[in-house]
């Protein structure tokens, strides 16, 4: 038994419900069901609920129930210029200083994303990709480009893996491409290559997007 409060478990839960694609965009969850399937009373499930709601995943409509949000497009685009922004910055940072990335750590979660899509694990494959740039990301020592991916990862997790699991269930895990790309480029000390495949990467999600009519 957890010895945190009941809301924090419930939270916890929910939370990871919803970065598993559990729970999609659209849909209407009950307070009492999430109560019931969680083996507590609606109070803590309530404070929990409150407390995704100021995270931007539920929203409380009164006498219909709990809404899974849905993906705003603006929002999507935004944190998806920012984080490649981040990538860039540091890219740039250890060309010019000759940092070395951790090598090790960032081939493990590569080694954890070709896992994932062999079996086919929307989550775990998303997650590993994150981690992945997390790593990267890490190699400068600047905590405040650390807190900003950190706040911004695990939305991105749930937008991703909610659109795999609805309108993206077919596209191949091409993303893996991507990864071990910029790990080769790395490895050869090719930082111009590992940026241009940032950017291709960009260019092709962006047009994806669009061509599922996910437009600004």
């Amino acid at each position: 038994m957890s010895d945190l409060p009941l809301a924090e478990v419930a939270y916890q839960e929910l939370r990871q419900r919803l970065l598993s694609g559990k729970y999609l965009p659209g849909q209407l969850l009950s307070e009492s069901e999430l109560a019931s399937g969680l083996g507590m009373s609606r109070t803590p499930v309530r404070a929990a609920v409150m407390q995704l709601e100021k995270e931007g995943f539920l929203e409380t409509l009164v006498k219909r129930g709990i809404l899974v949000k849905g993906i705003d497009v603006k929002e999507l685009y935004d944190m998806f210029d920012l984080l490649n922004a981040l990538y860039l910055f540091v890219l740039e940072r250890m060309e010019q200083d000759q940092y070395e990335p951790d090598f090790e750590r960032m081939r493990y979660y590569l080694d954890l994303l070709i896992e994932a899509s062999e079996r086919k694990m929307h989550r775990e494959y998303y997650e590993s990709g994150l981690m992945f740039m997390s790593t990267l990301l890490s190699t400068i020592g600047n905590r405040s480009i650390m807190e900003t991916f950190d706040r911004y990862k695990d939305k991105v997790l749930y937008v991703v893996v909610a659109y795999r699991s609805t309108e993206g269930s077919n596209r191949p895990y091409t993303g893996k491409k991507l990864y071990a790309e910029i790990y080769r480029h790395l490895t050869e000390g090719n930082y111009v290559e590992a940026k241009a495949a940032i950017q291709a990467s960009k260019r092709n999600s962006r047009e994806e997007l669009l061509r599922n009519g996910y437009k600004v």
